[in-house]
């Protein structure tokens, strides 16, 4: 694996090939933390949570709640892209005419569900398997703890000290 330490020369060119190329910022830490900051997923977050306290006995996951998760995740990609869109290629108005780049337009084209899904798949996608990772990680050693299990082999003899001085 490789760490580029400099992610914000080049812009994302998305959707080549389909008629629509989308120019997007990449999505550092502070546009996904802006983007977790979103008044529309805030309150979403707000009334989902209702529904998990509501539900919280029961045993199975209601409909509700796995609409609300799936809404989450379309707010979620509109926040950022709101954030990251610079410009596009391919997006006209009714009239015809190359359509500016706005929050409203921006929250449209991604209510066109192939193009939600591949600025997920494409875009989102490197977060996203961040975060799944860090999500699925076991706990660390720490003291008595034994929630990782081993990786590496013991060596078989002790180093040599190095030599003094």
């Amino acid at each position: 694996m490789r760490l580029v330490l400099n992610p914000g020369v080049t812009p994302y060119r998305l959707f080549d090939g389909m008629g629509l190329v989308i120019h997007a910022r990449p999505a550092l830490v502070e546009v996904i933390e802006e983007a977790k900051a979103d008044p529309a997923l805030l309150a979403h977050a707000e009334a989902a949570k209702g529904l998990v306290d509501a539900d919280a006995e029961a045993v199975a996951i209601t409909p509700e709640l796995l609409r609300s998760r799936g809404r989450s995740g379309v707010l979620f990609a509109k926040a950022v892209a709101r954030l990251v869109i610079e410009s596009w290629e391919g997006v006209e108005d009714p009239d015809g005419s190359p359509a500016p780049v706005t929050p409203d337009r921006i929250d449209a084209l991604l209510d066109l569900q192939p193009v939600y899904e591949a600025f997920t798949l494409h875009y989102l996608g490197r977060w996203l398997i961040v975060q799944a990772e860090k999500n699925d990680s076991s706990l660390s050693l720490n003291g008595i703890s034994a929630g990782a299990q081993t990786t590496a082999k013991a060596a078989r003899r002790r180093a040599k000290p190095a030599p003094a001085g």
